[in-house]
């Protein structure tokens, strides 16, 4: 999918350019400064999955990724909390059924659910 274009403009109305992946920024009628590569991050991809909760910690399934969005799902009947290692129902973020929670994080893994019902579930959607 092509990115969408941007234009970038000083307060006249200006338009900023870029030369060689440069930002070319200018400062005036012959003044101007390079501050080096520019990069638009956006996400390439994304993907869904849906786990298990028990009434143990567990760790999310590993999934590299930008961003995470994880959603108590609508049928649970408890709460699912979510954390680091070691999460509980007292260190956790609590979701209720329907709650999302979003992070931008470099893969899932680094992400523990509880919840207070053995076998609720969360959707997971990771971008890319």
């Amino acid at each position: 999918m092509p990115h969408p274009k941007v234009k970038i403009s000083d307060d006249s109305g200006n338009t900023v350019g870029v030369t060689g992946n440069k930002l070319d920024v200018n400062l005036g009628t012959a003044a101007s400064i390079d501050i080096g590569g520019v990069e638009v991050k956006g996400h390439s991809s994304c993907i869904a999955y849906a786990q298990n909760v028990t009434d143990s910690a567990v760790v999310l399934a590993t999934r590299p990724c930008k961003h995470a969005d994880i959603m108590a799902t609508i049928a649970n009947t408890g709460i699912v909390y979510v954390g680091g290692i070691g999460v509980s129902a007292t260190t956790g973020i609590a979701l209720y059924p329907g709650d999302v929670y979003s992070i931008d994080i470099e893969n899932t893994n680094l992400l523990y659910v509880i919840s207070t019902v053995s076998g609720d579930d969360v959707n997971v959607v990771t971008y890319d």
